[in-house]
Formats: structure tokens, C-alpha cells, sequence
């Protein structure tokens, strides 16, 4: 009963408002509790708290943190995705792709996060002219996403892209 009541009181704090206080608790719960009920969302959560704060490395630590625990499907993408945005804003592209490409992998092809991963790697592939990866994600984004802004933005891209190539 300590170890949720805890992780309840943590999130309490944060809703509150008290950020130090939640960051105390969520620390408290993950030293008393190490393998409790709540680790990996205990875990998220001050990650989460480092990257609002903007301690980047601290998120990346934290959220790779998480990973480690095995979250399921939906928080890995959730947590993956998030790694990857802080690695990309320390400008650490290669690092970037790699969360992305975890996020990406997710099994729920229409999952948010991993949508939104997938995207960040076209993006960055892209920018790297490696259109083949490019190519594979915007069509991945045009298979699974549901949004029709997006679907066609990435077709848009397809075509601009598929034109450009030369042939072999």
C-alpha cells in the first residue's frame, strides 16, 4: 500500500504545482521502491521533470532510464520519442535517430508518438540526403497516420523527393 500511495502523493505535488516537492517524492519512491508497481511511470516522470525544467541531459539519462525498465508499448514510444527530441535539441542528430528509429517501433502503427517519431526521421534523413530513409518514413507516415494534413504533406514530399532521384 506504501509504495502506490507514494507514487500518488508525487503526482499530487506535481499537480499542485510543487515541482521540487514532486521531484522529492518521485526520488523517494524509487529509492524505497526500486522495483515497484509504478517504477517505470516513477522513472518517466522525472525525466519528464528534468526536460520541462530543461536539463537535457538529465532527460536523456532519465528517459534512457525508463527505456531500461521495459514500459509498455505506448509509454516506450511516448519515452523513446521524448529521448529523441532532447538528443536532437543537444544536437546530438546521430543519437536522435536512433530514440526515433526505438519509437518508430513501436507495434501500434498509428500510435501518436510513434507517428511523430516517424516524422522527426524524415525530417532529419532528409537533412542528411539519405532519401531512400527519407522515402521509407514519409510513406510509413502515409500508410498509418490518420491526419490528412500530414498524409499530405508527406505525399507532397514523396513526389518532390521521387523526382529528384536519378535513376541507377
Amino acid at each position: 500500500m506504501r509504495a502506490p500511495a507514494r507514487y500518488n502523493l508525487a503526482l499530487c505535488e506535481r499537480q499542485l504545482g510543487d515541482l521540487d516537492q514532486a521531484r522529492a517524492e518521485l526520488e523517494r519512491y524509487r529509492t524505497e521502491f526500486p522495483s515497484g508497481p509504478q517504477g517505470c511511470q516513477a522513472s518517466f516522470q522525472l525525466a519528464d521533470l528534468d526536460e520541462t525544467a530543461g536539463r537535457l541531459s538529465d532527460a536523456v539519462t532519465g528517459f534512457g532510464r525508463t527505456l531500461g525498465l521495459h514500459p509498455d508499448p505506448a509509454l516506450a514510444a511516448e519515452t523513446a520519442f521524448r529521448l529523441g527530441r532532447c538528443h536532437e535539441q543537444l544536437g546530438e542528430g546521430t543519437a536522435a535517430i536512433r530514440a526515433y528509429v526505438q519509437a518508430a517501433a513501436c507495434p501500434d502503427v498509428d500510435q501518436p508518438y510513434r507517428l511523430s517519431a516517424v516524422a522527426r526521421l524524415a525530417a532529419l534523413y532528409e537533412v542528411r540526403h539519405e532519401t531512400a530513409h527519407a522515402l521509407a518514413a514519409y510513406r510509413d507516415l502515409i500508410r498509418n497516420s490518420k491526419d490528412r494534413e500530414l498524409t499530405a504533406a508527406a505525399s507532397d514530399r514523396v513526389s518532390q523527393l521521387s523526382a529528384g532521384q536519378k535513376p541507377h
